[in-house]
């Protein structure tokens, strides 16, 4: 068949678009690329911003003990760690005169040198700037009681409020933890809140930001991951409506009833 000049033009001006590679989803979006100064603006503008984290992945050890430094320049004044309360009095002993580290007791999922070495980390910040640490969780002797380790965590979240309401802090326990909202399948036999819901009731002026910690996921169950995998370093995103419809591969195994993700959590760092 014999095209006419004017078909060949057309060829040349059709055939290199289509040969253009489409734009990566990851693209479409305004990527912060720096995660510590995303967190840093949130603990400016918040009085308490959950940092949610998968236990025992050194990306985001590492990325903690990069960003306590730094905590002054938000004017952070307490550090909230997912360690059991009655574990206080030794790690103020160890802040205090650098002995003792080994002997602070921690939960079997977040026990690893990395983790344990933030307490070291804290210790070299200069005491004019180094953050009050709260052991928040509840004591192992009390886990059958009536109390679960959420509303435990909240009610010592509160108690550093009652005693200084100018207070600023950062609160670093499992991404679960720091979810705003969730409903249960109503095959779930004991449905309970989580620390942010439990300090809504508890503390509901104060302004709250929850990030989670997205890392490890499977493509195909976390479009998160899916998207933004191609990008260098964790990326911190808004959690919005750019991302409706979104999985998270947190929830892939949660008997949880679907949500979307900005009523899950605020924001996301995904690795």
């Amino acid at each position: 068949m014999m095209l006419s000049h004017c078909q060949h033009l057309l060829l040349l001006l059709i055939v290199p678009i289509s040969l253009v590679p489409k734009a990566s989803c990851a693209e479409q979006f305004d990527i912060r690329r720096d995660p510590q100064l995303y967190v840093l603006d949130q603990l400016r503008s918040n009085d308490i911003v959950f940092l949610g984290t998968t236990h025992r992945r050194q990306p985001i050890l590492k990325f903690l003990s990069d960003l306590i430094p730094a905590l002054h320049e938000a004017e952070v004044t307490h550090l909230g760690l997912e360690v059991c309360s009655n574990q206080q009095h030794k790690i103020d002993g160890f802040l205090q005169t650098g002995r003792g580290l080994e002997g602070i007791g921690l939960h079997f999922q977040i026990e690893c040198p990395e983790y344990r070495n933030i307490f070291n980390t804290i210790r070299r910040v200069d005491r004019t700037k180094r953050p009050a640490v709260v052991a928040l969780d509840l004591p192992k002797s009390m886990y059958q009681g009536d109390t679960n380790r959420d509303k435990w965590m909240a009610t010592s979240i509160a108690k550093v409020f009652h005693r200084n309401p100018n207070a600023k802090m950062l609160v670093v326990v499992g991404n679960f933890h720091v979810l705003k909202k969730i409903e249960w399948q109503d095959t779930v036999a004991n449905p309970h809140g989580f620390v942010r819901s439990y300090l809504n009731e508890l503390a509901p002026h104060r302004r709250m930001f929850s990030i989670g910690q997205c890392i490890d996921e499977t493509p195909n169950v976390c479009d998160f991951t899916r998207e933004f995998r191609s990008v260098q370093g964790p990326v911190p995103v808004d959690c919005d409506r750019r991302f409706a419809g979104w999985n998270i591969g947190m929830m892939a195994t949660v008997a949880a009833k679907p949500i979307e993700i900005w009523e899950l959590l605020d924001g996301l760092i995904v690795y």
